[in-house]
């Protein structure tokens, strides 16, 4: 096993998307989290060779979909809305 920290920018990357990211990896390791300054730093100890490089990726992809997510609501809200519309259910 293979000790590795890795560090996030808390302006760049929020705990939220950092723990989702991790979550997906909790079969392969465990993890602590820990704030220094303005980062948040994560502590695992894995024997899968890219597993840093694969954290890194994922925490990206978690903050695109974060980003996406908030930029859709306000479409994602409407067509929910139009839909119960449609329905009767909302008198």
């Amino acid at each position: 096993m293979t000790k590795h920290e890795l560090s996030f920018d808390v302006r760049v990357f929020s705990l939220e998307t950092i723990k989702r990211a991790l979550y997906r990896y909790q079969d392969k390791c465990s993890f602590d989290i820990q704030l220094r300054d303005s980062d948040i730093v994560i502590a695992f100890e894995s024997s899968i060779e890219d597993m840093a490089d694969r954290i890194k990726r994922e925490v990206l992809d978690q903050d695109l979909r974060d980003t996406i997510s908030k930029q859709t609501a306000n479409v994602r809200q409407l067509i929910l809305a139009n839909a119960f519309s449609n329905t009767g259910l909302i008198g």
